[in-house]
This record gives structure tokens, C-alpha cells and sequence, in this order.
């Protein structure tokens, strides 16, 4: 995430004065999306944590106490054929449920869960990350004032159904947290099987809806007339510097609110009690945009405009409609309060030192005179 957006964040977050209700998923989201339109790679993460409790004992510790191990694969639809029929899915979700003209034309997945039992219960880490190589997300392209307008609606899409992999796995359903249990577990999975847990865990971890649950035009945003691409293999400029407008989503602040991880408690029943705990944390997303651009609806899907340089019209605002004046404004007013309280604080420490002196009339000594021990013998000669 780039400088800007932890400053912004940073500066909204000192004004929270309460929350809303947030919106969980468990993807990280980013992309760039370039003025000529050409194809781009954005990513997607998504992410679940699920642990168990078995510290009562039971089949379950028997099977996960001391299981520690890490389960990979990663392959592209150019060489795999089902990741291929999964990125043919996608481009289907696409054209039905996102209504959007944006397809993918090759797709690379990486998978990895990581299995850890001790002998009080066991967690699996699922992460699940997508890289396509996609097209046609270009509605219309502008020229001068007339903005360049960008279709990013297909950043929401989700699976609903299982998604299976043929890899050196065999093939695993990746949609599901039980996929890898039943590939890998199978006797975990016996004992789960029919119970509150199986329930829980029949999910999806490919839905990335909550990108598009949030309006764009809510999302954080600042244009930065003057940013840097170092990456000139996926962005295509040589470290020039160019306009762009950054859009951030998943960061606390007044809009959004307090964004914390949701947790999903079962107790179930097998051979013995055990509990269950799944973990989802908010979405984060990140898009940089050529030009100075707003993000707005179109019949109800996100999407981005843009033009080559700033608005004089419009001026240079966030997506909360403040302006970038206003949040240098806010930076200085939070640094006003700083040093408000530093002062406050040192003139507090400065009275409870004078509080400390002592004022009273120094006391008064008397000394008794000294004798050289040689003098002591001189008075046992006079005795």
C-alpha cells in the first residue's frame, strides 16, 4: 500500500467517531488500470483461518496432535486443463452476474494450506490467489476533457459451487475449506462428517463480492500527480512519472468504520466436544488509475472515470468528495493537536516539579569542633 494511503487512513482514523457495519470477506484485492486500456494482471488473495479445539481430548487429537505440514501447487490454464474449464467459469460469472464485457484470457493459481496441531487443537490457513490476464474492461475511451471510462465491476465476482483442481493433489475441490481435509485428512474428515463443523466449513473461499458491496464511490482516494511506475514490464511506462488516482478499500476510518476480523464459533459433537473457530477478516482492495479519476455507479455496477490530467472544475478530491487541501488540512489540524497535548502534558510535568521544591527556611546546623585523634591522648595526660 502506498505512502499516501496510510497517510489519509491515518488522518481519517484520528476522526472516528464511531461504526458502521462492515462488510467482511476474505480477499486482497489490487490493480492498475492503464488509459489505453491495454490487458492488465490484477490479483486476488483469498484467505480463511479455521482452528479447532480438542484440548477435552478426543479422535480429532489423536489425528491433528503434532500434524504439522504445508500443501502447495501452483499452475497456469495454459498448461492445466481444469484450471483452464475454472478460468471458462469465471469469464461465465462475468458475463451473467457481473454483466460486464471484461473476460480473462489465461489465469494463474497459486494454493497453499498449512496444517498445525498441537495438543490442544490445530488451525489450517487457506490462501487461494488468482492472477488473470484481462480484457475488455475498457468502456470508452476519452480524449481531452472527455473521460476515459473504466468497468471494474468484475473485481466482485465469487464461485458458488466447487471449483476442482487437477493437480499432483489429485483433484481437490479449492472452493471449499473441507477440500483439503478430504484430499488430505480423510479421517478428520470421517470424524467432522455430519456434524455442526461440516456445516460451518461448507463455504466459499473464492468470493470476492465484498469488493462490490462497498460503494467505489466511498472508497478512499487521491490523486497523485506525479507517481512513480518502476514496473515497466506490467505497466508498460520506464519509471516515468504519471498521474495517476489511487483507490483504497479496507482501512478504518470514518466511512468505514471499525474493521475487525469476525469470527464464527460452533460447538460440535463427535466421539467427544470440541469447538470450532473460523476467522474472516475484512476485504482490502487497491486500484491505480491513469489520470485524475471518480469512481461512480453505472446502472448499479462500479465503475471509473478518468481524464489525462486534474479537473480545474472538479478539483482534486478523495472519494468521500474532501479535497486534497482538505486532508493536508486535516494532516496540519492533527498536527496542531499534537502539539497541543505535548504542551499540555510538559506544562503539567513543569507544575509538579514546582510542586516538588521545597520553600521553607533552610535549617540550621551546628557543628561541633573538630579534633585531630592525636588531641584524645593530650586529654588522657590532663586526667
Amino acid at each position: 500500500m502506498t505512502k499516501r494511503f496510510l497517510l489519509a487512513s491515518a488522518i481519517l482514523g484520528l476522526l472516528v467517531l464511531g461504526t458502521v457495519s462492515p462488510i467482511f470477506a476474505t480477499v486482497d484485492f489490487n490493480a492498475y488500470l492503464p488509459m489505453a486500456g491495454t490487458p492488465i494482471t490484477p490479483e486476488f488473495k483469498f484467505t480463511k483461518n479455521v482452528a479447532i479445539d480438542y484440548s477435552g481430548g478426543g479422535k480429532l487429537k489423536d489425528l491433528l496432535n503434532g500434524k504439522n505440514m504445508t500443501v502447495s501447487f501452483s499452475d497456469t490454464s495454459d498448461n492445466n486443463t481444469s484450471i483452464k474449464a475454472f478460468m471458462e467459469n469465471i469469464n461465465t460469472e462475468f458475463a451473467t452476474d457481473r454483466k460486464t464485457t471484461a473476460t480473462i484470457s489465461s489465469l494463474k493459481l497459486d494454493y497453499q494450506v498449512q496444517i498445525n496441531g498441537d495438543d490442544k487443537g490445530a488451525t489450517i490457513d487457506y490462501k487461494i490467489t488468482l492472477t488473470p490476464t484481462l480484457n475488455g474492461y475498457l468502456l470508452s475511451k476519452g480524449e481531452g476533457t472527455v473521460p476515459t471510462v473504466f468497468d471494474i465491476s468484475w473485481m466482485g465476482f465469487k464461485m458458488t459451487g466447487p471449483v476442482v483442481i487437477s493437480s499432483k493433489l489429485g483433484d481437490l475441490d479449492i472452493n471449499s475449506p473441507l477440500g483439503i481435509i478430504q484430499n488430505q485428512l480423510p479421517d478428520v474428515y470421517t470424524v467432522l462428517k455430519g456434524t455442526a463443523a461440516e456445516t460451518t466449513l461448507q463455504s466459499n473461499l473464492i468470493d470476492a463480492s465484498a469488493l462490490v458491496s462497498y460503494p467505489i464511490e466511498k472508497w478512499n482516494s487521491l490523486f497523485d500527480p506525479a507517481y512513480t511506475l518502476s514496473d515497466a514490464v506490467g505497466y508498460g511506462y520506464g519509471g516515468q512519472k504519471v498521474a495517476v488516482t489511487g483507490f483504497a478499500y479496507g482501512q478504518s476510518d470514518l466511512y468505514q468504520g471499525s474493521l475487525k476480523p469476525q469470527d464464527t464459533d460452533v460447538d460440535f459433537t463427535a466421539d467427544a466436544k470440541y469447538h470450532l473457530t473460523v476467522i474472516e477478516r475484512a476485504s482490502s482492495g487497491t486500484i491505480d488509475a491513469d489520470g485524475h479519476a471518480n469512481g461512480y455507479e453505472v446502472q448499479g455496477d462500479p465503475a471509473i472515470s478518468t481524464t489525462s490530467g486534474a479537473s480545474t472544475s472538479g478539483g482534486t478530491t478523495t472519494a468521500q468528495g474532501l479535497s486534497t487541501m482538505t486532508i493536508y488540512v486535516m494532516a496540519g489540524f492533527a498536527a496542531v493537536i499534537a502539539a497541543g497535548v505535548f504542551w499540555f502534558s510538559n506544562r503539567k510535568m513543569k507544575e509538579s516539579l514546582k510542586r516538588g521544591v521545597d520553600n521553607s527556611p533552610p535549617p540550621t546546623f551546628q557543628y561541633e569542633d573538630r579534633k585531630h585523634w592525636a588531641d584524645k591522648f593530650d586529654e588522657e595526660k590532663k586526667e
